[in-house]
């Protein structure tokens, strides 16, 4: 394969998951939870969301680490920080998904303006949480093959909003946990 081939399919790669995840992750909405399951096992993986604010907090200290590293040029902790980074994203998805297969969504009790504030962090968090996918895979990939300044150019949008979607992951959680039906 050549280096324009590999390229195309690449692309085409980074964009099917874009698009397929949050396709994905709104059909979820769509479809009933299991029913089969005994109550305690459905207490049992109400530990998913606390998992899934766990691995978005990492994900946010890897961040912040791959940061640190770059700045002191040591390109293979960088490299480590942003693949643990990315590898909780993926269990992040996998754990999410696995929630909410087999639970309901819980609605949002609190009032006045936390309610507010909880809409406008779910909202941004879930829109740039679909977004940040392509610019995550493009830039790891072009580290990876140590495209460097097609990296840097990338990076410079995606290391902001990835970081703030890994924080707000965690937010979101702390803000609807005490909803849950446990």
């Amino acid at each position: 394969m050549t280096m324009l081939e590999n390229e195309r399919a690449v692309k085409r790669f980074v964009w099917i998951v874009a698009v397929a995840i949050p396709v994905a992750v709104t059909l979820l909405f769509f479809i009933p939870p299991s029913e089969n399951l005994s109550d305690e096992t459905r207490q049992t993986l109400y530990l998913l969301p606390q998992l899934n604010a766990w691995f978005n907090g990492t994900a946010f200290f890897c961040l912040i680490g791959a940061l640190v590293a770059i700045k002191n040029k040591n390109v293979p902790l960088h490299r480590l920080f942003n693949t643990v980074a990315l590898s909780l994203s993926v269990l992040f998805l996998l754990s999410y998904v696995a929630f909410h297969l087999t639970t309901e969504s819980t609605p949002y009790g609190g009032t006045g303006w936390q309610r507010t504030v909880y809409f406008m962090v779910l909202i941004s968090h879930i829109v740039l949480s679909t977004g940040i996918i392509p610019l995550v895979l493009f830039t790891y990939y072009r580290g990876l093959r140590m495209d460097i300044d097609r990296h840097r150019k990338l990076a410079r949008i995606t290391w902001p909003i990835w970081l703030y979607v890994t924080a707000t992951g965690v937010v979101v959680y702390w803000m609807i946990s005490p909803f849950y039906p446990v």
